[in-house]
């Protein structure tokens, strides 16, 4: 590629040998090349582009705005945020029902893999709120569970059930113990008939 002086000097122009690094940088001092122009054309380009795109954002926004015209926006605003608390309380609502939950399942299962024999009296002798707030939530239910066994008061809610007795206590109609026979009891119970001990003639 020829070089500025090359060019001027076929039209005839020549600027001497010792005076062409002061051309030089008189030229580029006050002239910019073809590449410069071009990276400042495209700077440009991406300005414009941005403004543009600004207009559509802003015309498309007042064009929504028009749908509100006459609205209370501050009222509008207060509904929102009144919205926005009520679905926080719902959502901590149910993370607190949902531990709850999945707390007591620990809870039982503990006390029935101990054999436990009356699951709401056990954890009634239990530290539920400590508990519940453990991190190691199933080994310190678990230890609990076994203190309870330990202990010479409490131990003897644990063990098998004794023969003949109703664990559920949810069958209507029935009767602990041997006194009643336990399918006649049940049956006696779908049918709407009261228990009759062993041994009482049924009518």
């Amino acid at each position: 590629m020829k070089n500025i002086f090359e060019i001027m000097k076929e039209y005839g122009v020549e600027i001497p040998a010792d005076k062409q690094k002061e051309f030089e940088k008189a030229v580029l001092e006050n002239y910019k090349t073809k590449a410069d122009y071009d990276i400042q054309t495209e700077k440009l380009n991406k300005l414009n582009d941005t403004i543009k795109a600004n207009d559509a954002a802003i015309g498309e926004l007042k064009e929504k705005l028009k749908g509100f015209e006459g609205v209370d926006v501050s009222a509008l605003n207060k509904r929102i945020s009144d919205l926005e608390e009520e679905k926080k309380t719902i959502e901590t609502d149910y993370q607190t029902k949902l531990a709850d939950r999945d707390f007591s399942d620990v809870l039982k299962a503990a006390i029935l893999d101990a054999k436990g024999k009356d699951v709401d009296k056990i954890i009634k002798l239990m530290d539920t709120e400590t508990l519940k707030a453990s991190k190691n939530q199933k080994e310190d239910v678990a230890a609990a569970v076994k203190a309870l066994m330990e202990d010479d008061v409490t131990k003897g809610m644990f063990g098998e059930t004794e023969p003949g007795t109703v664990k559920t206590g949810n069958i209507i109609g029935a009767v602990t113990g041997g006194g009643v026979d336990s399918a006649d009891a049940q049956l006696r119970a779908v049918m709407g008939l009261l228990p009759v001990p062993n041994g009482t003639e049924q009518k």
